[in-house]
């Protein structure tokens, strides 16, 4: 073992940090001979491990984007989601101290190959990660080269309580080189200024920008640990709220700046009095944001509240600022009720992913939709039961962020799944020159079994009322994946 580490030790001497491997990169931020290397396969991009950083307990995911661009497929998400299930460990040189957990990400999202099970299973990861923010020991993330952190993966790379970037890494939902091939205007280099770790620290979404250099990530690392480890976890509601004045700040500075929200195509009938046979009551008006349509209302007796998202008349578009502010803010009243009215939550998802757009990603879009699932998420904890309906199309982090914190997903048959929308998806495989993951129709009741199939929408209304018939109303002990 002593052997081994001093390899490790002077192979990443005079390299930078992006250039490690991943049980390098681990290596150098942990404590001599501390490392102990939970999960790790050939050919795969993810490391699971524990060890110590100045003594303190860590827990270290890392990917590397060198091996499959870093991308996450079904079998690193089902070793990940069982890593962060067992339970933190304490300290025992230096006290009773938590275990923090370190996100070392350098990935390019979900592996686009493995089609809509590597994203059920990635999302159901997210879930996870989201929750440990609300209720676990705090939460390290380090974002570096030579991948940065794209797709769904950079919706979780917004979740820890405190963020590191290397000079040079970007961050972002959509690739730089994507953008051009999808929205007419855009450029490649405008894509790279968005999601550079320059625009996140001006814009705030980062704590803290690094050298590229093992030694000066680990200092940062050891700064980082120390003021977390005196982080109290508050009210989930509390977070919450935190989360929605954020994001109503940001949609200002988005508006202030010209923005203009999506158009949803003319819905023909009350989606909510259709589908429940006139048992849904609404409470109040209908709010209308963007491509949402909110509105709480009794359905069976209790508290329902029913969010309408999509579809976009135009593509390309899709949830963004508008979209998870107005989310955000109904989904608070949940988390205001007491605990004898536990409600309905009822999504209708017929957007097709994430807005591609630059002044969006500018302002932080991986953030923003990272405040969408923790919401979800803190409703889920609190008791409350979630039902997805999707139909058309959810694709990439709108599965993430919006299907896969419910309790039930159904979806009208038809409707695909998958890791990207189908114009990223196409400028994505000219860029490679290959094809990805072809979903025929029969493939989401294949490919993502706990996903209920409704024949069409006219079996809709007879769908949802046995799930609310079948639904039982406790705070669940661990999160159910997609």
């Amino acid at each position: 073992m002593h052997s081994r580490w001093k390899s490790l030790q002077m192979s990443t001497s005079t390299r930078t940090f992006s250039t490690l491997s991943g049980l390098q990169r681990a290596a150098s931020l942990c404590d001599p001979e501390s490392l102990e290397v939970a999960w790790q396969r050939p050919a795969s991009p993810l490391l699971l491990a524990r060890g110590r950083v100045s003594g303190a307990p860590v827990a270290l995911v890392v990917t590397d984007g060198h091996v499959r661009g870093g991308t996450i497929g079904t079998e690193e998400a089902a070793a990940l989601a069982q890593f962060l299930r067992t339970p933190p460990r304490a300290g025992n040189l230096t006290g009773e101290r938590q275990e923090l957990l370190v996100l070392a990400l350098d990935t390019g999202g979900v592996r686009v190959e493995e089609g809509p099970r590597a994203l059920a299973a990635t999302s159901a990861v997210g879930v996870l990660l989201a929750e440990r923010s609300l209720t676990g020991p705090p939460i390290l993330g380090i974002v570096s080269g030579p991948r940065g952190c794209f797709g769904a993966l950079s919706v979780m790379a917004a979740l820890p309580d405190r963020l590191l970037m290397t000079i040079g890494s970007h961050w972002g939902l959509t690739g730089p080189k994507l953008f051009a091939a999808v929205r007419p205007g855009a450029s490649e280099a405008a894509g790279f200024a968005a999601t550079s770790a320059a625009a996140r620290l001006q814009c705030g979404d980062v704590d803290e920008l690094v050298e590229d250099r093992p030694e000066v990530v680990r200092e940062a690392v050891c700064r980082s640990i120390v003021q977390l480890q005196g982080c109290q976890r508050g009210p989930a509601a509390q977070k919450i709220r935190e989360s929605l004045t954020w994001l109503e700040q940001r949609q200002e500075l988005w508006r202030r700046a010209g923005g203009q929200p999506g158009t949803p195509k003319r819905r023909r009938r009350d989606l909510l009095l259709y589908s429940f046979r006139h048992q849904w009551q609404p409470t109040e008006p209908v709010a209308r944001e963007g491509l949402v349509q909110a509105a709480w209302g009794r359905l069976a007796g209790r508290p329902a509240l029913g969010i309408i998202l999509g579809p976009a008349a135009e593509e390309g578009q899709g949830i963004g600022i508008v979209e998870a502010t107005a989310i955000v803010r109904k989904l608070v009243r949940a988390l205001e009720l007491t605990p004898a009215e536990q409600a309905f939550v009822l999504n209708f998802v017929f957007c097709q992913g994430h807005v591609v757009d630059l002044d969006q990603e500018r302002l932080g879009l991986p953030k923003v939709l990272a405040q969408c699932l923790r919401a979800y998420v803190a409703v889920r904890l609190a008791g409350h039961a979630i039902f997805s309906v999707l139909g058309g199309g959810t694709y990439g982090a709108a599965y993430a962020a919006l299907a896969a914190p419910s309790h039930r997903i159904l979806a009208i048959r038809g409707t695909k799944v998958a890791p990207m929308a189908p114009a990223v998806l196409r400028a994505f495989e000219s860029l490679r020159g290959k094809k990805g993951f072809e979903l025929g129709e029969q493939g989401l009741a294949e490919w993502i079994p706990d996903v209920r199939i409704v024949e069409s929408i006219v079996r809709l209304p007879r769908a949802l009322r046995e799930e609310v018939e079948a639904s039982t109303f406790s705070r669940p002990t661990g999160t159910q994946a997609a």
